[in-house]
């Protein structure tokens, strides 16, 4: 009886311990959902705003500049534009490839708004990164000579 008492009393203690360790986790667990819910509701209030400043651009270039619709291949070539013209540039040689395609993909639409000299000096100005991301890494990769 004595032996049935202490293993229940060491099975009690081992409950016990691993029911302290289970509300730990439980503890943290709540604690990332609670963050988790957080980011949540703050990547959705900036949806919102993102959702009312593209309906405020939409309307503007509808009612005050007569826009009524504009390519695809225009808002992914005007997008890389803003970003070689704010010197926002790529370190990937894919992402690069992918913008040099945008662009031209939009310098080969009829329907285009954008300057095609506008599209040209993005377009060389892409290859020209490219050429320099190639000379980086094969600068790299390259090693120590000999």
């Amino acid at each position: 009886m004595k032996k049935a008492t202490l293993q229940s009393q060491r099975d009690a203690a081992d409950s016990n311990q691993a029911l302290l360790k289970t509300n730990a986790q439980l503890a943290e667990v709540q604690a990332d959902y609670q963050q988790l819910k957080d980011t949540h509701q703050a990547l959705q209030q900036r949806v919102r705003e993102n959702q009312q400043m593209d309906y405020a651009m939409r309307d503007m270039l509808k009612n005050d500049y007569g826009v009524e619709k504009i390519p695809h291949s225009d808002v992914e070539a005007r997008y890389v534009l803003y970003r070689l013209d704010h010197k926002q540039l790529t370190k990937s040689k894919k992402e690069a490839t992918s913008w040099l395609t945008k662009l031209k993909t939009a310098r080969e639409n009829p329907d285009s708004k954008i300057a095609s000299s506008r599209l040209d000096r993005g377009i060389e100005q892409v290859k020209a990164l490219i050429n320099r991301i190639i000379e980086l890494t094969r600068d790299i990769f390259k090693g120590p000579s000999l």
